[in-house]
């Protein structure tokens, strides 16, 4: 469970052993796995925060204890979905880089092997798993992806298996100098009785063993905690790399919401003594002057909700009222206005406020924290990019080891670009005119779909529009205006009129 402390984003686990070998591979896995301790803990309590297991539930109220409302609103929870939904709604696909380079005996060869790279990994169902790292990562800062050669024909077109892998148990160890090299990649499952079934990947080898704690010893003066392992076995890694690749939110290798704890747990505590006062108006307690009453009276008062008095004999009057002091809600409120505000602002989450009539949808994107969010997105992805090429660089090794035909194994890392869009409803209008603009211009067909963001796949619209848009725009020798071709584009949709001309839409 999270506690408060102060959170500055995932340790990276580095070594200082240059090779992994069978004879160093257990005291650099107990090593870079008490390292990992620290981190794997981090990472179990930003999942319970995130699931709303937050501080103002254990906290502990002094004054009128009986009176202890834990009111929580998991912004944390909130930060998660609109991240996810924003950066990550749209599938990751893979576009060509560019058609006339020094590796293309035929500048003009239509590279469809993109496309059924593409087909390949939807089949496997990659985009969930993206989503299902993203949401790793977004939360404790880290996330991790594996490619592995498929075990056995299950009749798929793709010879690999792409999978997802638990944060809580799985690193990245590097080498300790400038380059940052992941050395190696460990994963491993916990069994009931605590024993760890550790998976270690290098480029060359795979290895398999188990390493467990023991309790400390009482007649050790440390009384510290000692790690044991069995023999490890030494595999051969087929694929000639490390499949297992590390994900990043960012270069801190924080959560969404972990910059913003601070003021999260503050916001809940405001709400929760909000609740608190209004409790102990109902239930506020009484106060007697010089008045004395019986049992019989009491009871008549918790019961009946009345009681009698009378002066005494000096003379003084007996006084009954209830001790109040509630809280200024006007002022209670702005602070909790400025607290919400500043975490949107912090996370990059857009304001809810409402658009005033006559907004354009660029004055909209400007206002209420929009741009913000794109600005971090972008940051955000960028580092997911480079991830995805790591993923692709592992599916371009088992091409090399498996039966797809030649096409696909010449296939080369440099020939692809990762490819995630956004916003693509927004200024559609504007969006299908200018690519229609650039694609008279001379601009290959590829680069102006894939620069207008409106597709998931701009590889394989390129394929499937390409006749057509020569039919269109060159065909009998006559070029067709670009209003008309806009139009065309429509029509598919029942109509030639765009429905999204005037406001825009998010």
């Amino acid at each position: 469970m999270y506690t408060g402390d102060l959170l500055h984003g995932r340790k990276v686990i580095y070594t200082d052993e240059s090779e992994i070998t069978l004879q160093n591979v257990a005291s650099v896995l107990i090593q870079t796995l008490m390292d990992h301790e620290a981190t794997r803990s981090e990472i179990r309590g930003l999942y319970e925060y995130e699931a709303g297991a937050q501080p103002i539930f254990y906290r502990e109220k002094l004054v009128r204890p009986d009176i202890n409302v834990h009111a929580n609103a998991n912004y944390a929870k909130e930060i998660v979905e609109f991240k996810l939904g924003y950066e990550y709604a749209n599938p990751y696909s893979f576009v060509q880089r560019a058609k006339d380079d020094i590796r293309k005996a035929d500048p003009k060869q239509d590279d469809s092997r993109i496309a059924r790279l593409n087909e390949m990994l939807y089949e496997q169902g990659k985009p969930a798993r993206d989503l299902e790292c993203a949401r790793d990562f977004k939360i404790c800062g880290v996330g991790y992806m594996c490619v592995l050669p498929k075990k056995e024909d299950d009749g798929s077109y793709a010879p690999f298996d792409i999978l997802t892998l638990n944060p809580k148990n799985t690193f990245v160890v590097r080498t300790n100098d400038s380059y940052r090299k992941p050395i190696m990649a460990v994963t491993y499952a916990v069994r009931r009785d605590g024993v760890r079934k550790i998976t270690a990947y290098t480029d060359e080898h795979i290895y398999r063993g188990s390493i467990w704690q023991t309790e400390p010893d009482e007649h050790d003066p440390e009384r510290k905690v000692r790690w044991q392992n069995s023999a490890f076995e030494e595999l051969p890694n087929i694929m000639g790399i490390i499949p297992i690749v590390e994900f990043e939110n960012s270069y801190s290798r924080q959560g969404a919401f972990e910059a913003v704890i601070p003021l999260m747990d503050a916001l809940n505590l405001v709400n929760s003594d909000r609740v608190n006062d209004v409790c102990q108006y109902v239930q506020s307690i009484l106060w007697m002057n010089d008045c004395q009453i019986s049992e019989d009276q009491k009871d008549s008062l918790v019961n009946g909700g009345m009681i009698l008095t009378k002066s005494t004999a000096d003379g003084r009057s007996a006084n009954i009222e209830y001790v109040t002091a509630p809280l200024n809600q006007s002022e209670t409120q702005a602070l909790v206005d400025y607290m919400y505000q500043q975490i949107l602002e912090i996370a990059g989450v857009p304001g809810r406020d409402s658009s005033t009539g006559g907004n354009t949808g660029s004055a909209i994107l400007l206002s209420n924290g929009w741009q913000m969010a794109e600005t971090q997105a972008k940051t955000s992805v960028m580092l997911s990019d480079q991830s995805q090429m790591e993923l692709l660089k592992r599916v371009l090794a088992v091409f090399k080891i498996s039966n797809v035909d030649a096409d696909m194994k010449s296939l080369a890392l440099s020939d692809v670009l990762p490819h995630i869009g956004r916003n693509k409803t927004y200024e559609l209008s504007s969006r299908v005119n200018s690519m229609v603009t650039m694609i008279k211009s001379g601009i290959d067909v590829e680069k102006a779909i894939t620069v207008v963001d409106i597709f998931d796949d701009p590889q394989q619209v390129t394929i499937d529009s390409l006749e057509r848009i020569d039919r269109l725009l060159f065909g009998g020798g006559e070029e067709i205006q670009m209003d008309e071709l806009a139009d065309s584009a429509w029509s598919d949709y029942g109509t030639n009129q765009d429905p999204l001309r005037g406001e825009a839409v998010f």
